[in-house]
């Protein structure tokens, strides 16, 4: 039975209504990214040399852009949180790319969501924007970059290209007014990126445009693997059970200190004098000891204070 063929899919279309209340993730993935995006438009300051307004396409340069947009080399040096947070920035010049991203965002998460989880849509959402960012930071290793990525568009044509791939033949009104399968516009969008690219490779257009064509196109390439194989990332995650990991580390840590005795075959061999020179005495008295008897027995009660 497909997921399709579910029963919370054959009830009304409250999924289409409600405002999230049944996909949190969803929702709160959006709130943020909009919320970011008036911070960024927010808290800015004067560019201070033509460079950072040639980088950031403005006078102003935002704080969170500085600090969150992918700028390669400052990750290859160390700031590795932003092949994740630039996935929550825009461009404060083109307001229209976060428009395009969070209808999408809100369209396919919300139904696939409802399919897959919170959880796991969150790690989808999460571990395709890295996916991207480690694609475009594999250019950056190798190439200039003069301008750093942004944008939720791996993630989110990682969640257009899962829901083709469930529901390929259902329609949506592309610009709200031509109705055309969903897999017919995936394959459009995958063909006109993979055109771009080509044309990096033959040098009609710069690589850093390939570069960040090639980040949106690991979106693509994520969603698909991930439908194909069958990949379920809380599952992976769980394997990882940190909690018990730890306990387990100090089980062994403690395990290394605890000093357990190994007697010696000297010790041992004196261990069975000293029984039968206790015997001896049960039976005759101390008064029987010779003087080499009584010479073990103080050599036994050296050798056991020691050990204590």
């Amino acid at each position: 039975m497909g997921f399709e063929d579910r029963e919370y899919f054959q009830q009304d279309s409250s999924w289409q209504t409600s405002w999230g209340n049944d996909t949190p993730t969803t929702k709160r993935l959006l709130i943020l990214t909009v919320l970011v995006f008036f911070a960024q438009a927010l808290f800015t300051r004067p560019a201070t040399n033509n460079e950072e307004v040639m980088k950031f396409q403005s006078t102003r340069v935002s704080y969170l852009d500085e600090w969150f947009m992918l700028d390669a080399p400052a990750a290859l040096q160390g700031q590795v949180w932003r092949v994740l947070s630039y996935a929550f920035c825009h461009e404060r010049q083109n307001p229209f790319s976060l428009v395009m991203n969070m209808i999408g965002l809100w369209f396919l998460g919300r139904r696939l969501e409802l399919m897959y989880g919170s959880r796991e849509m969150l790690l989808f959402y999460l571990c395709s924007a890295i996916a991207g960012g480690a694609v475009f930071l594999g250019f950056g290793a190798s190439m200039a970059l003069p301008q750093p990525l942004s944008g939720a568009y791996p993630p989110v044509m990682a969640l257009f290209t899962l829901y083709a791939m469930h529901f390929p033949r259902e329609e949506i009104l592309f610009f709200w007014l031509v109705p055309v399968q969903i897999r017919v516009l995936l394959i459009i969008f995958v063909g006109l990126n993979i055109y771009t690219v080509m044309r990096a490779m033959q040098g009609d257009v710069g690589w850093p445009i390939g570069a960040v064509i090639s980040a949106h196109l690991s979106g693509v390439a994520f969603g698909y693997l991930y439908k194909h194989f069958d990949l379920h990332l809380s599952g992976i995650l769980n394997r990882f059970n940190f909690s018990r990991m730890r306990m387990a580390w100090r089980r062994r840590a403690a395990a290394s200190r605890l000093r357990v005795y190994q007697p010696s075959v000297e010790s041992e061999g004196l261990e069975g004098k000293v029984d039968a020179i206790l015997a001896k005495i049960h039976e005759q008295g101390s008064e029987s000891l010779t003087d080499a008897e009584r010479a073990i027995l103080a050599r036994a009660s050296e050798r056991y204070k020691k050990r204590s």
